[in-house]
């Protein structure tokens, strides 16, 4: 039984420290400046931009099995516009805030597999959440919340028809984790690909 002793306080001592990470740093949410700007879209993810990629209608330039996905990502956005993908780490900020001031008009979960989001490659079989919103202008963008191997668990905090701040707290995705951003033909990027960006403070994109 002594023996056993250090064995048993070394592996309590081992889930205390994960259960600090995890509540004291994973599930951190720092004040971020919010540059309160409408023509500054502002990324709604803590990560590294792993793709910027344009989309056209039917006509899309990403992998043929991932245009079933985009398709869906897409529709009631734009005709054509731009993809970016953000890539977090357990060691990112995996709360989401809202790029622009605007109106939630739909939100679509799709199940799907729990492949490594951490894989340098946008997780379009992966389960997720599309959230499609509108500014007064009439601009029209999704957010699209992507689980991965170890993230079991997406959430948004948000009601379709309500209308929320820019650089508001929208969702939660827990452990490594992706978000895309479908752009609409009106945006343009300002990021570049390898970028660190930060949640509710990088400008993505402007508008016109």
């Amino acid at each position: 039984m002594k023996l056993l002793r250090p064995l048993l306080y070394s592996l309590l001592g081992a889930a205390a420290l994960s259960l600090g990470f995890y509540y004291g740093y994973f599930l951190r949410l720092p004040a971020r400046d919010i540059p309160l700007n409408q023509t500054h879209f502002l990324s709604p993810a803590n990560g590294t931009v792993i793709l910027i990629e344009p989309w056209e209608g039917e006509q899309l330039t990403i992998e043929k099995g991932a245009r079933g996905a985009l398709r869906t990502w897409t529709d009631g956005v734009d005709t054509h516009g731009t993809l970016v993908s953000i890539q977090m780490t357990p060691l990112n900020v995996h709360y989401q805030r809202l790029p622009l001031t605007t109106t939630l008009v739909e939100k679509h979960y799709v199940p799907g597999n729990t492949q490594n989001a951490m894989s340098g490659t946008t997780r379009y079989e992966n389960e997720h959440n599309i959230l499609t919103f509108e500014t007064e202008a009439g601009v029209r963008f999704s957010v699209v919340q992507i689980a991965g191997a170890f993230a079991r668990r997406i959430e948004d905090f948000l009601t379709v028809g309500e209308t929320y701040a820019q650089g508001q707290v929208i969702g939660l995705i827990r452990l490594g984790s992706q978000v895309s951003v479908v752009l609409p033909s009106s945006l343009t990027p300002t990021v570049s690909l390898g970028q660190s960006v930060i949640d509710g403070e990088t400008v993505l994109a402007t508008l016109p």
